[in-house]
């Protein structure tokens, strides 16, 4: 395979997650904000702001009144900001500039899919949309299309190297934003005592599970038990949910590994294999280290030199 089509399809697969993880994340955001408002105003504002640690580098201006709701700025500039490098409509432009670009490696369904999403969103943008319940009905519209095009790819694209190569970028930035969320949430969660407000206190970590599109898979395991010495765990060992971290490890290391085509370990492969082998064989130790800034320092660390030991492997010319 061309490294050139390999580098776009990877990004395509990147951008693509990284426009669903955003939008999933303004939703949920957006339900807690509102959840929350009349509870706690400091907690709602937080809410928001930690957007900035799990995007980092993202642009944000002020409310476009002093009368506005803090919800529309971000709203706004993680949705429909085109100079915003963590918006929706950049992240998702910049997919379909990819796509644009290896077009012949593409299937006619998902080609369309993804044309179509990103017309829809910038008719949107055109629109000028501001107040919330707009900006969450166009949000949740373009979570479907996201999910349309991820479909188009599952059920059309034949499994070769550009499948692999699409697939290896949608699961590193599955794992480095899940770690970023994890990153920025639980900390102050770990500290948290449901002693004041009960009902907040597990609002708060059902919202966790929802922004990492945990939720109904948690569920599944452990019904309405919502602890956090289950969810932690969960959400970093679980080995059948596709948004824990050993999941996303283990698929990221098996990518590299059928790209490699066999031999000898690529540094990629080996880095990735050694958080995995950690996530894999967890013990009491790693469990309580899920909420420490430590260890997920060094799950994002980790991921972002595998990303550039297959730049180097494979794109670089």
């Amino acid at each position: 395979m061309l490294s050139r089509v390999a580098d776009a399809l990877y990004w395509m697969g990147r951008y693509l997650e990284r426009s669903e993880n955003i939008t999933r994340l303004l939703l949920v955001t957006e339900d807690f904000s509102s959840e929350t408002q009349g509870l706690t105003e400091q907690l709602a504002q937080t809410a928001w702001k930690d957007l900035l640690a799990i995007l980092p580098s993202a642009q944000v201006g002020p409310p476009a009144s002093a009368f506005a709701p803090i919800s529309q700025a971000y709203l706004h500039g993680f949705f429909l900001d085109p100079g915003n490098p963590y918006s929706v409509h950049y992240s998702l432009r910049r997919a379909r500039d990819n796509a644009r670009s290896v077009r012949e490696a593409l299937t006619v369904e998902v080609f369309l899919a993804l044309n179509e999403t990103f017309r829809a969103l910038e008719a949107q943008a055109r629109r000028g949309l501001t107040d919330p319940p707009s900006l969450r009905d166009a949000l949740g519209s373009t979570h479907k299309g996201l999910f349309t095009i991820v479909g188009a790819i599952e059920h059309t694209f034949t499994r070769d190297q550009g499948w692999l190569f699409l697939k290896l970028g949608e699961s590193l930035e599955r794992i480095y934003r899940a770690a970023l969320v994890l990153r920025a949430k639980l900390p102050a969660l770990a500290t948290s005592e449901p002693r004041a407000d009960v009902a907040l206190y597990y609002t708060q970590w059902r919202t966790l599970l929802r922004a990492l599109g945990s939720l109904e898979n948690y569920r599944r395991s452990y019904g309405a038990r919502l602890e956090p010495e289950l969810v932690v765990p969960f959400l970093l060992f679980d080995p059948h949910s596709p948004r824990s971290l050993r999941y996303g490890t283990e698929a990221v290391k098996g990518y590299l590994e059928r790209i490699a085509g066999g031999g000898e370990p690529m540094p990629a492969t080996r880095l990735v294999g050694r958080l995995h082998a950690d996530l894999l064989y967890q013990d009491d130790r790693l469990a309580a280290a899920g909420a420490d800034a430590v260890f997920l320092d060094r799950v994002i660390d980790t991921v972002a030199q595998a990303h550039d030991a297959v730049t180097t492997q494979y794109f670089v010319t």
